[in-house]
């Protein structure tokens, strides 16, 4: 099976600018991204904040440092980050964890709007969330590590990752990107990407940006000797990918602002090899892809910013739209429509469509009661809709109904929150959030929060917040079943054949305390800081197993709510200047605990100890070097998993390994710049299989490169 020929016309185009503008730059100013931080975050607070000063654990992470790690998964990039790490399962999705729960406990904004959610419309992991953006278009990420309900709500119960991109300036500039990523084996497939981000006045008060990219991920062509299938670490599937986006800024006056933002995109798996043998487990080959089978996004927000005596406000709508090809079951008057002279089901082509549209408003105003204050009330409106007839309503209710697979719910709130400058070295932040749910009422979500500077190079910083995760749609929705072929079914007593998992309408909201205590310090470009998190869970959700139905062949599950969780652990990260033009980065994250209190089983499939070593030498105004190093441990709870249920289930880390990356970044002239090196520069093989070590595909050595224009 050989490789189809790619229809990539970003690539070539790409190029072509690349080469024409780099002759033409010269006469044009430029600033690369990423080589000036503005040290203000506006995700930690209601209020723009100095990064030293934020209310949370943060970390920033700008153009620059996105450039040095080239790749089509964002995922890549952010697991850099201390306490995030990537979730990989054997289906070959990948998906970011902060403090060791999964990328549903956190919230995906970009620009401060929410991105919605593309897992209600099928059943697999996936990594869309945060690939929706041209890299080209993004100026910084800023990723909060601890639960935000406070602020945002139920879906910032673990986190909030935050997309900022590039607006537009006073003269037209923009970038063009086009890279590779090149494995030798041969039956490997290669990632191609390629992007561009342009801006700039149309005059009377309006800017104009537009962004876009398209990237190429080819399937592997074939398994490897012994291997009967692509799953469990014989290999990857592939994908399509395509977004454009335009933003158009309307300065009104000095004082208002209009921002209209929409994107379109398009996200298509393209399937590995076919197995020669039935896949593990004893079930029949799928023939279907793991991932999403042709998904489109559209989003649409229009945002307004005043400016008055008396402060700032902010109003934005937005809303998203997810859909995603799929096939269902055939029904007429609430019951299965069989195929002539057969019992089995007929079924249909259509598509699963999730949807949301969100109203958010905020004041912000400055006072003096006591103390200098910074207080922010605000309020918002949520109705969320799905309707996905492939996996809600095809099996049968306790009426005896089929087909009922639409689902809506609404949600208000409305929150607090005041900064209070104790003193010019003192700030406690105090927040509070009221949400009212259709389906599970009033819930309130406070947040104290304080931090303090004893002198210019130190920052001590803790608090106290309560997180407040409501069902989603999917979970709370008796009707709907989702089904694994064996990758998802880590139940104890399962032993093949495949399992479903069903709603379950008496589920109550997940609720949390949690706290935090860190320090950090920074003097002369030395960096060094430490952070303990606990988060204590209550009627926390999770699939349990039920077991096989009499006669029948599929082991089935249902989501509960567990009487106790706890996750614990410990942050690190140090930054060491070597010499003026070499510095040494690092980050670590132990986790403590990450389990059920009552059963001891783990919460989820997180190592026990990961960090990252990057290394980092300016030799000159023009090259760059770095060498990376990136550790995956054991998986915690793993004595556990092997003695439950080794073969099946989510990801399966036996095996510890290290990563190591070697980068050149080199500027041709102000208008080129060429960014090249080698993942997995040993070749390690870190990839075991359905029965032994990590039960995941990572590939080996790959060569890449990317070639960026500027003008």
């Amino acid at each position: 099976m050989s490789h189809p020929a790619a229809s990539f016309p970003l690539l070539p185009i790409a190029l072509a600018a690349g080469l024409c503008l780099s002759s033409a730059a010269s006469a044009q100013s430029n600033t690369e991204p990423g080589t000036t931080l503005d040290t203000i975050t506006v995700t930690a607070a209601a209020t723009a904040t100095a990064v030293k000063d934020a209310p949370a654990s943060l970390t920033v992470l700008t153009a620059e440092d996105i450039a040095r790690v080239p790749a089509t998964d964002l995922n890549e990039v952010l697991r850099r980050v201390p306490g995030l790490t990537q979730a990989t399962t054997p289906d070959g999705g990948t998906s970011i964890q902060i403090r060791g729960l999964p990328q549903q406990y956190t919230l995906i904004l970009v620009d401060g709007v929410r991105v919605g959610s593309s897992s209600e419309t099928f059943d697999r992991y996936t990594r869309n969330e945060l690939n929706w953006i041209a890299p080209e278009a993004i100026e910084r990420i800023e990723v909060v590590r601890g639960p935000m309900s406070s602020l945002y709500g139920s879906d910032a119960m673990g986190g909030v990752i935050n997309i900022i991109t590039k607006k537009g300036g006073d003269t037209w500039s923009g970038q063009i990107s086009a890279g590779a990523e090149i494995n030798p084996e041969s039956i490997r497939g290669n990632d191609y990407s390629g992007g561009f981000n342009i801006s700039g006045p149309l005059g009377k008060g309006f800017k104009l940006q537009l962004n876009g990219q398209q990237t190429y991920r080819q399937a592997d062509s074939g398994l490897e000797d012994g291997t009967t299938a692509f799953r469990w670490g014989g290999g990857r599937e592939g994908a399509k990918r395509q977004s454009l986006g335009a933003r158009l800024d309307w300065d009104i006056n000095d004082s208002h602002k209009l921002s209209l933002d929409v994107q379109r995109a398009e996200w298509k798996t393209l399937g590995g090899p076919s197995p020669s043998t039935s896949n593990p487990g004893g079930f029949a080959a799928a023939a279907t892809t793991r991932g999403p089978s042709n998904m489109e996004r559209e989003s649409t927000s229009l945002t307004h910013q005043g400016k008055y005596r008396f402060g700032t406000s902010k109003l934005s709508l937005s809303h998203s739209k997810y859909s995603n090809e799929t096939t269902a079951p055939r029904i007429e008057n609430g019951q299965f429509v069989p195929v002539p002279g057969g019992t089995a089901t007929q079924t249909y082509s259509t598509h699963s469509v999730s949807e949301d549209l969100i109203l958010d408003g905020s004041v912000t105003m400055p006072f003096k009661w006591g103390f200098d204050q910074m207080l922010t009330v605000g309020a918002q409106w949520q109705r969320q809709e799905l309707d996905n007839p492939n996996s809600v309503g095809s099996v049968a209710n306790e009426a005896g109904v089929v087909g009922l697979s639409y689902k809506q719910a609404k949600s208000q709130a409305l929150f607090v929150e005041d900064q209070i400058f104790l003193r010019d070295n003192l700030t406690l932040t105090l927040g509070l959030r009221g949400d009212r749910h259709d389906d599970y009422g009033s819930h309130i979500s406070p947040r104290a929060y304080l931090v303090y500077h004893p002198s210019a190079a130190w920052t001590l910083r803790g608090g106290y917040s309560e997180g407040f995760r409501a069902p989603n749609l999917r979970q709370s929705n008796e009707n709907f079943v989702s089904q694994s072929q064996g990758a998802g079914c880590g139940f104890a007593g399962y032993a093949g054949g495949g399992c479903s998992i069903r709603g379950n309408s008496d589920l109550k909201p997940e609720t949390s305390q949690n706290w935090e205590l860190g320090a950090a310090w920074e003097h002369e470009g030395w960096q060094a800081g430490l952070t303990f998190f606990n988060t204590d869970f209550k009627d926390k959700i999770d699939s349990q197993g039920i077991g096989y139905l009499p006669g029948g062949t599929n082991y089935w599950a249902q989501y509960v709510n567990i009487d106790a969780a706890i996750t614990r652990g410990l942050e690190a990260n140090l930054r060491v200047p070597l010499s003026r033009s070499i510095s040494w980065n690092n980050s670590l994250t132990h986790m403590l605990n990450a389990e059920n209190k009552t059963t001891g089983v783990a919460l989820t499939t997180v190592s026990k100890w990961s960090g990252s070593s990057v290394l980092d030498w300016q030799v000159n105004t023009a090259l760059g070097l770095s060498l990376g190093a990136e550790l995956v441990g054991k998986q915690m709870g793993l004595a556990q998993r092997l003695a439950d249920n080794s073969k099946f289930g989510e990801q399966r880390i036996q095996n510890s390994y290290v990563l190591y990356d070697l980068a050149a970044n080199y500027r041709i002239n102000q208008a080129l710049r060429i960014n090249a090196g080698v993942k997995n520069l040993f070749d390690r093989n870190a990839s075991g299989n359905r029965d032994v070590g990590n039960n995941f595909y990572l590939p080996g050595r790959r060569f890449f490169a990317t070639l960026t224009a500027s003008f």
